[in-house]
């Protein structure tokens, strides 16, 4: 991306914090320029979070660790009701300067009912078109943006998750349960989409955030996990062939947003 360098976390150089290389990139090349990159929590939102946690060690609060990652797009997505147990059908509603009809299709996905909680709460998934790359141990934990005012307006819930980041490097997608059939989901270009959490084993490691290159280890590992889901639904015995596999070095810098 050209976006242009971003500044530092303004709370990750705290004391007793140690910052630890977390790279990012697009999953794909196509319209990459057009993708906002993630970035570490607002000032002001780490202001807002801050006091609600306890700190268990000198620069562990979870706002220095927290990342966000904003909507690179304006999208109406409305429901279209179907039979009990079809497909869910998800459409756009042409607004001026939303995302165009074909941005929507590479976008947006249905959930197929067998995949679904509950068959009446029917899911889409929207494309972060973003993959995290760490080679220091850590849990990716994704999250709604719950601080975010328009988070509140949201139809249904976003569905959580979380992985072993050090060997599983996937594309990363946010699901929403629709439980309210008659609002629309509404993203504006800019507005946080989700919340990323690394978890260290290291309390008082915080990310530093940098742009990862591609190279052919990685981009074997990438091709090792995708679509592994439509094989089986349970990937978590996959997790210690993931890490058998990975080469010694997943993440090597590009450029470092600073």
């Amino acid at each position: 991306m050209s976006a242009g360098p971003v500044s530092a976390h303004p709370l990750s150089a705290a004391p007793g914090a140690t910052e630890v290389p977390l790279g990012w990139r697009t999953s794909s090349p196509q319209a990459a320029l057009a993708f906002l990159p993630p970035e570490p929590m607002a000032e002001s939102e780490a202001a807002a979070l801050s006091p609600l946690f306890a700190t268990h060690a000198e620069g562990a609060d979870p706002a220095r660790r927290m990342i966000v990652v904003r909507a690179s797009y304006n999208v109406r997505i409305r429901y279209q009701p179907v039979p009990k147990g079809q497909i869910p059908r998800f459409a756009l509603v042409p607004e001026p300067g939303s995302i165009s009809q074909n941005g929507f299709k590479g976008l947006v996905t249905p959930i197929m009912p067998d995949a679904q909680r509950a068959v009446e709460v029917p899911a889409c998934q929207i494309s972060l078109n973003l993959i995290m790359v760490s080679d220091v141990p850590c849990r990716l934990q994704l999250m709604p943006p719950y601080l975010s005012p328009g988070f509140r307006d949201w139809p249904g819930s976003l569905v959580c998750g979380r992985f072993p980041l050090e060997n599983w490097p996937r594309s990363l997608n946010a699901i929403l349960e629709w439980q309210d059939l008659e609002r629309d989901w509404v993203l504006r270009r800019g507005e946080p989409l989700v919340y990323l959490l690394p978890l260290y084993d290291d309390p008082t490691f915080v990310p530093r955030l940098v742009e990862a290159a591609s190279h052919r280890g990685l981009e074997r590992q990438i091709k090792a996990i995708d679509a592994v889901s439509e094989f089986a639904r349970n990937v978590g015995p996959m997790f210690e062939e993931a890490e058998r596999r990975r080469p010694p070095h997943l993440l090597v810098e590009k450029r470092t947003w600073r």
